[in-house]
């Protein structure tokens, strides 16, 4: 699966402000993304166009915890259920709080709830549908350590945020729990393969962070849609 844990949308280069962040979600459809988690950055966009993106993506962007004040509504899906290798995987996302320094009207549009909270009703409720539950969160690294310990059942918490390109997991050892980040920037990519007994328990674990440094060529489907955007 290629996952992204949150903050992809908002940023400050000139094509992604040009396309409100649209050219971001046609490069992740063109990668084949199979979700990401809404950043607390990224609810800077604005509710409009948020749920424009959102409907633009051709794969799940969640948050369990972020609310529209207004509705008291979920502004993106929970969780999303997967069948990879024979098994059910959830995932779960789970988004950070708004800076204080974000405008009074961005900030007021949304209600983030506690993740602690959430986690514990989404672990729960889709405990008995997969075997392997996945957090995206944007919490950071410390909140994503105390939240494997607040919230037993996750077996995986690929985490944003503190920007720490992780060569291996950290393991909650009490809770079975993995922690992981990869970078940030696009810079590196993190492959982790979890090994599964007949029962569906993670039982082993294999970790791999790659730098994309200029030995890896450009993609030349991915430069062609890059050009494509630049010369319109």
């Amino acid at each position: 699966m290629l996952l992204d844990a949150g903050n992809a949308l908002w940023s400050t280069q000139d094509l992604a402000l040009e396309t409100q962040s649209k050219v971001m979600i046609d490069a992740m459809n063109l990668l084949s993304y199979d979700a990401m988690a809404l950043g607390d950055q990224d609810l800077e966009l604005g509710v409009d166009v948020l749920r424009q993106r959102i409907a633009d993506s051709k794969f799940p962007v969640l948050s369990a915890n972020v609310t529209l004040a207004k509705t008291k509504e979920l502004l993106a899906k929970p969780y999303v259920l997967k069948q990879v290798a024979g098994h059910g995987v959830a995932i779960i996302g789970v988004t950070g709080n708004l800076r204080q320094e974000v405008a009074t009207d961005i900030r007021d549009a949304y209600v983030v709830l506690k993740a602690d909270d959430v986690l514990a009703k989404y672990v729960a409720e889709v405990q008995s549908k997969a075997d392997v539950i996945i957090v995206l969160s944007t919490l950071g690294y410390d909140e994503d350590m105390r939240l494997s310990s607040a919230v037993p059942g996750i077996d995986v918490i690929l985490g944003g945020v503190s920007r720490m390109p992780m060569q291996d997991g950290w393991r909650n050892e009490r809770t079975g729990t993995l922690i992981y980040q990869a970078g940030s920037q696009g810079e590196w990519i993190g492959r982790r393969v979890l090994h599964l007994d007949s029962a569906g328990v993670v039982t082993n674990n294999k970790d791999e962070l790659i730098l994309l440094t200029e030995d890896y060529a450009d993609d030349p489907e991915m430069r062609g849609f890059l050009d494509s955007y630049t010369q319109k």
